[in-house]
């Protein structure tokens, strides 16, 4: 007999906090609003203790107010691997957005830096503003594996397909999506092989969680690693 489809209902993987509104707002620094895509109450969230010289985050402002993830990643190619993206909506005052984004290395986040500063960098027709974030996020706190917002999945059809695995992922964390690209189907031993790329707007708490809660709950129908940032190349 076939092995059952497992169901939305998993106990392994314990869904974020944001997703179930079970974060303490006082624990939140004021880059944690409503907007942020991520779990405010992990201490690598909220910059203490990071040198300033260490420091991989960047605030950008003066951005178009429909400034979206995947309009600014597409903006900031051979930059390197984002760890991180964070849209604040349009200042009522402006009209202009901002954005917070970090980087795995510090000269990453230094090229994409001096290409702002030096207004090489633009964003529709506006030229932004950008500084280090005080909200400090630091090379050691990367893992040792080369971690990428960017996840390939493949597996079963019946479960690697679009329409299963957002319903997967919404269930357990809230997050951001830059692109999905479906790279087909292939033959396998067992039966075809369906494989599909996302890329999240973030690796922290998004594409490391979504990794995660494959691995766990769906062990046996997919398998799931990183793939290369396009922000790198």
């Amino acid at each position: 007999m076939a092995t059952p489809i497992p169901t939305m209902d998993h106990r392994y993987f314990k869904p974020s906090e944001q997703l179930t509104g079970a974060a303490d707002g006082s624990r939140m620094t004021d880059r944690c609003n409503g907007n942020y895509r991520g779990d405010c109450n992990l201490s690598i969230n909220r910059g203490t203790g990071v040198p300033e010289e260490r420091n991989t985050s960047l605030w950008i402002t003066g951005l178009p107010g429909l400034t979206t993830v995947p309009k600014l990643l597409a903006a900031i190619t051979k930059t390197g691997r984002v760890r991180s993206t964070v849209i604040n909506g349009p200042n009522e005052s402006t009209g202009t957005a901002a954005a917070s984004i970090s980087f795995f290395r510090r000269k990453d986040a230094e090229v994409l830096y001096n290409a702002i500063q030096q207004g090489r960098m633009v964003f529709g027709d506006m030229i932004p503003r950008v500084q280090w974030n005080r909200n400090r996020i630091g090379e050691e706190d990367s893992p040792s594996y080369a971690a990428s917002r960017v996840l390939l999945i493949a597996g079963d059809p019946l479960v690697v397909n679009q329409d299963y695995l957002d319903g997967f992922f919404k269930s357990k964390f809230v997050y951001d999506i830059d692109d999905i690209i479906d790279h087909g189907t292939v033959p396998g031993v067992d039966g075809p092989i369906s494989r599909l790329e996302y890329r999240f707007g973030s690796w922290r708490s998004q594409a490391s969680f979504a990794r995660l809660a494959l691995n766990l709950e769906l062990r046996g129908f997919v398998l799931a690693e990183y793939g290369e940032d396009p922000c790198a190349v």
